[in-house]
């Protein structure tokens, strides 16, 4: 049989879709539901089980393939939608990232925000096509795990996403004209952004100088078989937060004493676009790592911790989009 032509690596592209039931293939298209990649790979992964038949003579142990599950990982970027909180071009275009990732979206027209929130229930799942170089894979009854979200003074706010589920094997099929956002996030400068830190309970927000915030959402995703049943979920979900800063005057903020009492603070970042619309990372939690690193040749402190809920839950931490256009 000849053999195709060689293609190259980088001919890749992704379409992801919302399940409307979990597991039934919800059929994204090239044309509706492309999401644009950085970086994107994806791979295969199963349960060996392994057949050690006792043998008069050395040899490899034969196995059989269970659990197949396949993922696709990647850089994405974040962005306001054209009208946070509006009934309508409200949504962001990562959305469909994030919801699989176990967030919801709270849409206040009146506050005009769009701002996602971290849930333990009720977490959507979706189908996602993968192409490369003549390669598809459909992946069904995804979930998703978010790592390396930050927003960082430099460079745009981005983060890693890692969407698992199930498959049932690899096709040989072209790349199709994959339709993507075609909007350019805007760079973080000293210019349009900010950041704040408040201790809690009841602090005043105290304005530092910050390089990054970041949040890894640390979710243990799992494909679970019964008999009669298959599925991805999140088992569990550890956030931690990392943020880089210009060291502050203790008298305003003292990140030993707060630590060791276990104090909890809030911190934000926000990123202003030109038009007023903005986007913004905020975190709850301790600190528990109090880092004396050099930024820029200058002392300050990389400080992290584990993300914690109040009582309520889902206030951890949060994706939020806005417009201050009076």
């Amino acid at each position: 049989m000849a053999q195709p032509q060689l293609d190259f690596f980088k001919k890749r592209g992704v379409a992801v879709k919302l399940e409307t039931t979990e597991g039934t293939d919800a059929g994204p298209t090239p044309a509706l539901n492309g999401v644009l990649l950085l970086n994107g790979s994806s791979g295969t992964e199963f349960d060996k089980i392994e057949r050690p038949v006792d043998r008069p003579h050395f040899t490899g142990t034969p196995f059989v393939v269970g659990n197949k599950r396949a993922f696709i990982e990647g850089e994405f970027e974040l962005y306001p939608p054209p009208t946070p909180g509006a009934a309508s071009t409200s949504s962001a275009d990562c959305e469909v990232l994030l919801l699989p990732a176990a967030m919801t979206a709270v849409k206040d027209a009146t506050a005009k925000t769009t701002r996602y929130n971290p849930v333990s229930a009720g977490v959507p799942s979706a189908t996602a096509y993968w192409w490369h170089s003549g390669t598809h894979k459909r992946v069904v009854g995804a979930r998703n795990n978010i790592t390396g979200l930050q927003l960082a003074i430099g460079d745009r706010f981005k983060g890693n996403v890692r969407i698992q589920g199930a498959y049932t094997d690899v096709a040989e099929e072209a790349l199709p004209a994959i339709v993507v956002p075609t909007a350019v996030p805007t760079v973080a400068r000293a210019d349009n952004t900010e950041t704040t830190i408040t201790v809690l309970p009841g602090g005043t927000p105290l304005v530092v100088w910050a390089k990054s915030l970041g949040v890894d959402f640390g979710a243990q995703l799992a494909t679970k078989e019964y008999t009669s049943h298959k599925s991805n979920g999140l088992t569990d979900r550890q956030p931690t937060w990392t943020l880089r800063i210009a060291r502050t005057s203790l008298a305003d903020f003292n990140p030993w004493a707060l630590r060791d009492a276990g104090t909890l603070i809030q911190a934000a970042l926000r990123l202003t676009e030109a038009d007023n619309r903005y986007s913004e990372l905020g975190i709850r939690g301790q600190i528990d790592q109090i880092g004396e690193v050099e930024i820029d040749g200058d002392y300050g402190w990389e400080l992290t911790g584990p993300c914690i809920a109040s009582d309520a839950g889902g206030d951890e931490f949060y994706i939020e989009f806005g417009d201050t256009t009076p």
